[in-house]
């Protein structure tokens, strides 16, 4: 899996409360390559991605309350909610559509190809960046980041039942649209 490395965000940065968390800083740089993942599913354009997360860690670290226990459990899907924030906050601002590049060309999106090879790996991209937004939120947070259903709940400020219902219908949708384009060769999709 390839990662979008993580720059040295907090060299010579101290917290509101005068020194980082002991742990938290590290916690935070360990979901540097979800949170550009996530955003670039938001904004589908690389540099306005890493703007994204610059900004997200940024407000993270000037958190005055930020989770209460260190641990990725916690501080992951803290870490995507500011994200989305952010993201809503510049949407907001700019009044316009998002840019409609293509996810499939990014190769800094990681994936492990499956064993069809490097081709598939484009077909299913381009698959979920076909997806409505919400959609392509929901697939990217549940199964390429592992986000719990309640977790994914709480991020986008919506019932549970709605998660659940959003994500088998992006499945469907994603499946509907893999079925012709991964069929083996000599089969029809049906």
């Amino acid at each position: 899996m390839v990662n979008t490395p993580a720059p040295d965000l907090f060299h010579g940065f101290e917290s509101s409360g005068g020194v980082l968390k002991r742990g938290l800083d590290q916690l935070i740089l360990e979901c540097y390559s979800a949170l550009y993942r996530y955003a670039r599913v938001l904004c589908r354009d690389p540099v306005v991605a890493e703007d994204l997360v610059q900004e997200a860690l940024l407000r993270a670290m000037r958190a005055s309350r930020p989770p209460r226990e260190p641990s990725l459990v916690h501080v992951r899907p803290w870490l995507f909610r500011i994200l989305r924030n952010v993201w809503l906050n510049e949407c907001r601002r700019r009044r316009r559509d998002v840019p409609e590049e293509s996810l499939a060309a990014d190769p800094a999106l990681p994936m492990e190809p499956g064993p069809s090879g490097e081709a598939d790996r484009y077909r299913v991209l381009a698959a979920i960046e076909s997806l409505p937004p919400l959609y392509r939120e929901v697939i990217l947070l549940r199964d390429l980041e592992g986000l719990s259903y309640q977790e994914i709940a709480h991020l986008l400020e919506c019932p549970l039942g709605t998660v659940m219902s959003r994500l088998a219908r992006a499945r469907s949708k994603l499946r509907r649209a893999l079925l012709g384009t991964l069929a083996p060769q000599g089969k029809k999709a049906s």
